[in-house]
């Protein structure tokens, strides 16, 4: 009898703190459905949680950290909810058809850190991921590489 509660504490106390740990903005991540293990991945993913109209998560686990949390912080008081907003105001249809050619005819330039995507009949764009602790994320950076 004296097992269970131990086991109770060895097993579910350490997975409940980890999921808190893995919660952003308080979206708790859910790598299963929007797996970023590649930059490709990524942008799929992306591409999957505007589909789903999960702005939020987009927002909180597959965008840039670093970037989302600067601008939260600067732009919007620390209120995330008006970063969701203005990212869903900037995903209109014809963006995100255009993300979605990118994923699927963009050619692609992958390091350890970063990923470029461009297309062909569109010199004025591209998208970047990058590379964080093995985690891929949207950057926000969309103009096109400095010619040389």
């Amino acid at each position: 009898m004296r097992v269970f509660p131990l086991l109770l504490l060895l097993f579910v106390l350490p997975a409940s703190l980890s999921a808190q740990a893995e919660k952003r903005h308080g979206i708790a991540t859910d790598a299963k459905t929007y797996p970023q293990t590649t930059a490709k991945e990524a942008l799929a993913s992306v591409l999957k949680a505007i589909e789903a109209k999960k702005f939020d998560y987009l927002v909180a686990h597959l965008a840039e950290p670093g970037f989302v949390d600067e601008r939260v912080k600067r732009v919007y008081g620390g209120k995330v909810e008006e970063q969701v907003a203005d990212t869903r105001a900037r995903l209109d249809p014809a963006t995100v058809k255009q993300l979605r050619k990118f994923l699927e005819d963009g050619k692609w330039t992958v390091d350890k850190t970063s990923a470029l995507v461009q297309l062909e009949e569109v010199k004025d764009r591209v998208v970047r991921l990058v590379n964080k602790d093995g985690t891929w994320y949207l950057s926000h950076q969309f103009d096109p590489p400095a010619k040389d």
